[in-house]
């Protein structure tokens, strides 16, 4: 599979966001684009920092940053999950 162009994925983010905006999302396809293209923009911010430890070795304050990213990363995960099960048990009522 070829990667989207930056245009292409824009134009699916749009579409994606108007979906949402509507309700017009049955099977989560804009949902779950959504979330995966935030979750990608957050996880290149890691690997150019892993890459700048890679090739220069990492000052305190750019291991500061990249521990900042990842516990982000596992914060955001852990309220998803969170706000999932809320939902999840509020609905089996």
């Amino acid at each position: 599979m070829n990667k989207p162009s930056d245009e292409e994925l824009e134009i699916a983010v749009d579409a994606a966001e108007r979906m949402r905006e509507w309700g017009v999302d049955p099977h989560h396809v804009a949902h779950v684009l959504l979330y995966l293209n935030q979750r990608n923009l957050r996880l290149k911010e890691v690997v150019q920092r892993v890459d700048r430890y890679i090739r220069f070795g990492l000052p305190e304050r750019e291991l500061g940053q990249l521990r900042r990213l990842v516990q982000g990363l596992r914060e955001e995960d852990e309220r998803l999950e969170s706000v999932d099960s809320e939902l999840h048990n509020s609905m089996l009522l």
